[in-house]
């Protein structure tokens, strides 16, 4: 099997409003954890590194600063983040072409750059735009494993 189709087969780009759920083991985040990591298929799992960020800030809100530093860096261990540079490009074309948060154009841009599908919650800005963001990449709602 060549690389990209194993990349391709194997891997997910896995967007901040689905970690958060998985991280407060919500409806949503049980779904993602039974349909995606406890999946055989699935063997990487990236994530944008304004994800990291993005996690960290949520709950350094609501736990503090040194507790959110450990628990994200503690829960993202296993995740690949991918490096800021080579999404740099992507990540400006989707924010200037499309009315979306820096976040999302970032992981967005992770799975451009990898060509390997994205799993979001439904949330109306994306909606908005998922025809002609369909036509650069694969997005997966776990709002649809319900």
């Amino acid at each position: 099997m060549n690389a990209n189709k194993d990349l391709l087969e194997t891997s997910i780009i896995i967007d901040t409003g689905v970690l958060v759920e998985l991280l407060e083991n919500s409806e949503l985040g049980k779904l993602f954890f039974k349909h995606f990591l406890e999946n055989p298929q699935f063997e990487r799992y990236y994530i944008s590194p304004i994800t990291d960020t993005e996690l960290k800030y949520i709950f350094c809100r609501r736990n503090g600063y040194q507790q959110a530093k450990k628990i994200v860096s503690d829960f993202l261990k296993d995740f690949i983040i991918s490096s800021e540079s080579k999404l740099r490009d992507d990540a400006f074309r989707l924010k200037c072409n499309f009315p979306i948060s820096l976040a999302d154009s970032y992981s967005l841009a992770v799975a451009i750059v990898l060509t390997i599908p994205i799993c979001m919650k439904k949330e109306n800005e994306i909606l908005n735009i998922i025809e002609k963001l369909s036509a650069e990449v694969k997005i997966m709602f776990i709002d649809d494993y319900r």
